[in-house]
């Protein structure tokens, strides 16, 4: 049967943007996703209901269906916002204990082994740092030889050395660290450490209270499907929630409406690879093997901030995507999302295009995530599509009729 209204749970990755910020940019992407799609779709307020942070409505159409779609934030960026505020030397102290960590554990080894690209994402923010303490350091040995020429005392050149290491150091962490994020990189692995470890007590009471508000919409069984779709750090968190929710209630996924999981950008082997993340790996193997949960994870080989053909629950590499499996594992090529001229415009901005995955596609493809949430077509029917939504949809934007008929077989079995 189609979709006629879904609940779209969202978790963002560690973004400081609020849902204010993320309205925004959900409102300017619509009009693309209609337009790539040939489909009428209008998006309301901000709900003002104080339930959620972040809630409104998007309703599609095309000439044979309509579909209202409830989305809903799982927005948690203040606590990104304090974790970017901490001062220098805590970031510091903070993010050498985190990379040491890594280290000692053979996580980063075991990073370059699942995906090299992402080995190599991880350790620029610490290159950086180090990069920037030897400029800082290397600046202040001429600070302090000039000085102590021109006192003709050696006292004094030490003396100058410490607050030019400091003052050479932070100007280097405004200019280029901020455009390089630095901060936000040290910022993600702190957070990522405690979180890891169960020591961020504001995440957790987060986490337990929009766990209440899916059990809640599950309950409530008034859609027709429940979707939690997470994107980078946040595809972790989705794992996270939805097995806290299954806990809660372990029949969750057979009240009614039917739940999916929507990983895409995810970052879940940051955790699991660690000695420490037996609790997520445990949790991706009970989400994997619950019959009542649609999983899809997407992935694509330019989005360097994720983990391209690695099996976030086996924890293995693998040649071949696009293969039956729990979770299904779909490989999405970027290039083939955006219009040439766009794709020139951001091809090496790695951050815009790991964002692609929550954003309208300019052409049909395999993915597309306004398709996920707004289209008539259930979640777990256009996941195993060879070509995705562009297998469902005609040009008008009208539901093929292959549609109704796989469904009504495959439940003919």
């Amino acid at each position: 049967m189609m979709v006629q209204r879904r609940y779209f749970f969202h978790v963002s990755g560690f973004d400081p943007y609020d849902a204010a910020a993320q309205y925004r940019r959900f409102v300017r992407e619509v009009p693309r996703f209609a337009a790539t799609w040939n489909v009428k779709a209008q998006v309301s307020a901000v709900h003002e209901d104080g339930a959620a942070d972040g809630h409104w409505t998007v309703t599609a159409q095309a000439p044979d269906w309509r579909v209202l779609a409830s989305f809903e934030l799982f927005d948690w960026s203040d606590i990104v916002r304090a974790e970017l505020k901490l001062s220098y030397g805590r970031q510091l102290g903070k993010g050498m204990a985190a990379f040491a960590d890594l280290i000692r554990s053979g996580t980063a080894w075991r990073y370059f082994t699942a995906n090299w690209r992402y080995g190599m994402f991880f350790l620029v923010p610490f290159l950086s740092v180090f990069l920037f303490g030897a400029i800082a350091i290397a600046a202040a040995g001429y600070v302090a030889t000039a000085v102590a020429a021109a006192l003709m005392s050696t006292f004094w050149g030490v003396v100058a050395a410490a607050p030019a290491v400091a003052l050479v150091f932070s100007a280097l962490m405004r200019w280029p660290g901020d455009r390089w994020r630095v901060t936000q990189g040290l910022a993600d692995w702190i957070f990522t450490r405690d979180y890891m470890r169960g020591r961020h007590s504001d995440m957790e009471a987060r986490v337990e209270a929009f766990v209440a508000r899916i059990v809640a919409c599950a309950r409530r069984a008034d859609v027709d499907e429940i979707v939690v779709a997470g994107h980078s750090l946040g595809a972790t968190v989705a794992v996270d929630l939805l097995a806290r929710a299954f806990d809660r209630d372990p029949e969750l996924g057979r009240h009614g409406p039917k739940l999916c999981l929507l990983t895409i950008g995810a970052t879940i082997p940051k955790i699991a690879l660690h000695p420490k993340g037996g609790w997520l790996r445990e949790k991706t193997r009970r989400l994997a093997a619950e019959l009542s949960l649609a999983w899809a994870e997407y992935q694509a080989r330019h989005d360097i901030i994720s983990f391209h053909k690695f099996d976030p629950v086996k924890l293995v590499r693998f040649d071949s995507a696009n293969e039956p499996g729990r979770p299904v594992i779909r490989r999405v090529q970027i290039h083939q999302m955006l219009s040439a001229p766009t794709l020139r415009r951001f091809r090496f901005n790695y951050m815009r295009l790991h964002y692609q995955f929550v954003m309208a596609n300019e052409r049909r493809t395999i993915y597309d995530y306004f398709m996920l949430m707004c289209g008539p077509a259930p979640f777990a029917h256009t996941i195993i599509q060879p070509n995705g939504p562009d297998d469902l949809y005609a040009a008008d934007g009208s539901l093929r009729d292959v549609v109704e008929r796989d469904v009504v077989e495959s439940n003919l079995g």
